[in-house]
């Protein structure tokens, strides 16, 4: 009897801790209340309040991001407990049956007419590709390029060079751009055939339940009392990224106020609602192992070496590139105008020891979309030298030029930039901190009050032949008049040849009051012209050369 009854006391003791076991699990929506934002990736914060009772208590976060790094998980908590564990979970719900089939219908009828539309997208923007690809080839291919036409001078090989590289570089970045917005219609496709599979099942299931997959994460803390606590996790995501975008905005005072944005895209699978956002030049996706460099060595090379070198180099040319697929950006659109003074007072800058952060005091509201967002940082106001500057040899106009000084303490990055002069938009550039030391060029276009001419004097080309020596004279007049209401300051650049070949000697004649680079063949003026005032500069070079022999491009 006895037996029975402390029996029937441990079975009511279980009974009893089950039933405090099952009382203290809380399951909530996962919200994202801090982000921060890398150049590729982010981490997420979620935060939640509840009351931990004397024991194990189970802590639930539904509706994550399902693209989280389990191994990048941690979790933290306020209040007298101690966490026991943090794990990521995929946890299968029931979907109620729908009530109205035919709505199921129409929704699979949308849905499908959205993916062919989808289709002809991506069909035409691989087209778009395939006849980029197709002039590129011709391009590559031409004769010309190849130097295989026996009538072209060097003139035209030069200019037909110039082209092909201008022409190349435009077919780059059309391409790169067709490619990154491939890259969000993909996942759209994706998603749109997602969609219609569990439309799909639903519909053949009739008013059976579906389960439907939710990611959570499980904290499991332990209290000896009850207490008030809040649990916070943390995790990292790969989709989502920020791009650095200036806006340079020159004034008739001399001044240029620069504008730094972010332009913010996530794809987390979590909407950021009234979130604590901050930006971060870091890349957690990078590698933090330092290169061991190791013992560099030197043999002979035999018909076999050389084999597999050829074999690893073809190899080598037909893995694609995965540069354009780590940049999640589409087609940005020409102005985008946002009130950044105000903005940008709200940001603090902290500096670390490997990366700057940028805290964004304003709460802000980032939904899961395919949208760009628009955050700004930073607005500085910096004092800008102005001069202008002229290469007549390759175009018969000046350039404004505005030189700034002391950008190291701003801590930018490269990225693209929008020119503004007087409030007109005057182009696109691009700010790259990484190509200059402390100051930088900003060119504002072409200006027409200042008319430039070169030519060359043909009664002032000669050519003479002594016993074994032919040299060739050659002179070139630079007209220069400004034409605006005051005075200004002109760096003109031109240049001589330069040679490669000893029995080639080249000698600037007559510099007219340049500076002669040696090494390039640049010559400099640093010219100051009045109001309606011209300026004619004259320069010569003569190269000597066997008089058996011919030149090319002169």
């Amino acid at each position: 009897m006895k037996n029975k009854f402390i029996h029937l006391l441990l079975f009511a003791g279980i009974l009893s801790a089950q039933s405090a076991f099952s009382e203290n699990v809380k399951t909530e929506e996962a919200k994202v209340s801090n982000a921060t934002v890398f150049l590729r990736g982010a981490q997420l914060t979620c935060n939640s309040d509840f009351v931990a009772l004397p024991g194990i208590n189970q802590f639930i976060f539904e509706g994550v991001s399902p693209n989280l790094d389990p191994n990048s998980l941690q979790a933290s908590a306020k209040g007298n407990v101690t966490i026991m564990d943090v794990k990521y979970q995929i946890r299968y719900n029931e979907i109620p049956p729908k009530e109205n089939p035919n709505q199921i219908d129409r929704t699979l009828k949308m849905v499908n007419d959205s993916l062919v539309m989808l289709n002809f997208e991506i069909e035409e923007m691989n087209e778009q590709l395939q006849s980029f690809t197709t002039e590129k080839n011709i391009l590559l291919n031409n004769r010309l390029m190849k130097g295989e036409s026996l009538r072209d001078t060097l003139d035209m090989f030069k200019e037909g060079i110039a082209f092909l590289r201008m022409r190349l570089a435009d077919i780059s970045n059309e391409s790169m751009l067709l490619k990154k917005r491939l890259y969000f219609k993909n996942n759209s496709k994706q998603a749109l055939e997602k969609r219609i599979q569990d439309l799909n099942k639903i519909n053949q299931a009739g008013r059976a339940p579906v389960k439907e997959s939710v990611p959570t994460i499980v904290v499991m803390v332990y209290a000896e009392l009850q207490s008030n606590t809040k649990i916070s996790v943390s995790f990292f995501v790969d989709r989502a990224a920020w791009l650095p975008t200036y806006d340079l905005r020159a004034n008739s005072d001399g001044s240029i106020d620069l504008n730094y944005k972010a332009e913010l895209r996530q794809q987390t699978g979590m909407d950021w609602k009234n979130v604590t956002l901050t930006l971060s030049t870091g890349n957690p996706a990078l590698s933090t192992q330092k290169p061991i460099l190791n013992p560099f060595y030197l043999s002979f090379a035999n018909s076999y070496n050389k084999r597999i070198q050829n074999e690893s180099r073809e190899l080598l040319s037909k893995i694609p590139s995965l540069l354009g697929a780590s940049s999640a950006t589409e087609e940005q659109k020409d102005e985008i105008m946002l009130d950044a003074p105000t903005l940008a007072a709200y940001t603090d800058q902290r500096e670390g020891m490997i990366q700057t952060e940028y805290n964004i005091k304003l709460k802000y509201n980032i939904p899961h979309d395919d949208d760009m967002h628009v955050v700004s940082i930073q607005q500085k106001s910096l004092k800008g030298k102005y001069q202008y500057s002229a290469v007549p040899k390759l175009d018969m106009n000046a350039f404004l030029i505005a030189e700034l000084v002391d950008l190291t303490e701003l801590n930018l990055i490269p990225g693209n930039s929008r020119i503004y002069m007087d409030g007109s938009f005057v182009g696109r550039g691009v700010l790259n901190p990484d190509a200059f030391k402390d100051t930088i060029n900003l060119s504002f276009g072409k200006d027409r009050s200042i008319v430039v001419n070169r030519k060359r004097l043909k009664d002032k080309t000669k050519e003479r032949i002594l016993v074994d020596e032919k040299t060739i004279s050659t002179t070139y007049e630079i007209t220069i008049k400004n034409n605006k209401a005051g005075t200004v300051n002109i760096d003109l650049t031109d240049q001589i040849p330069v040679s490669q070949d000893p029995n080639i000697k080249i000698a600037l004649i007559d510099g007219d009051g340049s500076e002669l680079n040696d090494e390039t063949g640049l010559l400099s003026w640093k010219l100051n012209l009045k109001s309606m005032e011209s300026k004619t500069i004259r320069f010569s070079y003569e190269v000597k050369l066997p008089k058996s022999k011919s030149l090319a491009g002169l």
